[in-house]
């Protein structure tokens, strides 16, 4: 072992990248670890399941008139933060197979609870994830920088831009605020931060930047003019949203944001590859540069409108399964 030791140790100290990565290992241990155990972080109660008994309680008839097995839970836990800690409680659950409404919950489960630090509550919100989607997210991060190396860790750092952008976006708006403005601004941040995060700043990030920005002016501009050629959409869709007084705003917000990224992955594979011939050959005329980018982007169209045909559709499966469960047309 000790000398096994030594080896890690010598191969550790020659091998810069093996010391990066050791360290970025134990900080992803660290903060699995740190997450584990970060009840005392929360308000809401926690509870560690301890004991589970499941029974069938019967069936139920669904709305479209098929049987669902009702279960019923006697689940008895230990609280893990507030003042009621180490406390030992107990509560049901009701579920049906089909797990709709309420899902089944396992011995080692930890849960939240629909009460406050004072008060436990009685009845189980949702399941604690924050464990998973560190491990999930911590393993993102390792594959994309053993495998990209920096243009992975920048893909990472721009990803976490975008997000700040995103959230201070929106929660600084109110309720009376114009979205179409704020998604505007919040679009001209994405490009910039994403492409010149990603690629650095000289002349094909800028010509990445300005033609992104340039096409998504064009297809929104004949998007409002189909609007107002062809008359306005049909909005039904957005009514669980509360209030359908800017349907039409946030129905443009989302063909707009929808389409930033597609635009940019398009503009980048051109403005590289044009680039790249300008350097191989720097000799090359405008016309020959312009048909070979032409030439770049019917070979990538195809699978780019697929992908945004894809991202919509896998948006829509939820409001399909709601209209044919209703049997709506």
């Amino acid at each position: 072992m000790k000398e096994y030791g030594k080896k890690i140790s010598r191969y550790l100290m020659k091998n810069k990248k093996g010391r990066f990565y050791c360290v970025a290992g134990v900080l992803y241990l660290l903060a699995i670890l740190f997450v584990m155990n970060d009840a005392w972080l929360y308000q809401t109660p926690i509870v560690k399941v301890t004991k589970v008994v499941t029974i069938v309680e019967g069936k139920s008839k669904s709305t479209r008139g098929t049987q669902e097995i009702k279960y019923k839970q006697k689940i008895r836990g230990v609280i893990l933060n507030g003042t009621n800690k180490g406390k030992i409680v107990d509560f049901s659950n009701e579920y049906t197979y089909t797990g709709m409404l309420k899902q089944k919950y396992h011995k080692g489960d930890k849960v939240l609870l629909n009460g406050s630090e004072n008060n436990v509550g009685s009845s189980i919100q949702c399941v604690k994830r924050d464990t998973e989607l560190i491990i999930l997210l911590g393993l993102l991060i390792l594959v994309l920088m053993m495998i990209a190396g920096k243009k992975g860790l920048l893909t990472i750092v721009t990803v976490g831009i975008n997000i700040v952008i995103f959230t201070a976006g929106f929660l600084k708006s109110g309720d009376d605020a114009d979205v179409v403005a704020i998604c505007n601004k919040m679009v001209i941040f994405f490009a910039i931060a994403t492409l010149i995060g990603l690629n650095g700043i000289h002349r094909k990030t800028w010509a990445a930047v300005l033609s992104t920005l340039c096409v998504l002016f064009l297809i929104m501009m004949l998007f409002d003019f189909s609007i107002h050629r062809y008359g306005d959409l049909d909005y039904s869709n957005l009514e669980y949203l509360g209030s359908m007084s800017n349907s039409a705003d946030i129905f443009w917000t989302d063909i707009m944001l929808t389409g930033l990224g597609a635009i940019m992955d398009v503009t980048v594979t051109i403005s590289a590859a044009t680039g790249e011939i300008v350097r191989k050959n720097p000799s090359v005329s405008i016309r020959k540069l312009i048909h070979s980018g032409r030439e770049i982007g019917y070979d990538i169209m195809g699978t780019m409108i697929n992908v945004l045909l894809f991202v919509l559709a896998s948006g829509m499966i939820p409001m399909f399964i709601l209209k044919m469960n209703n049997e709506i047309r």
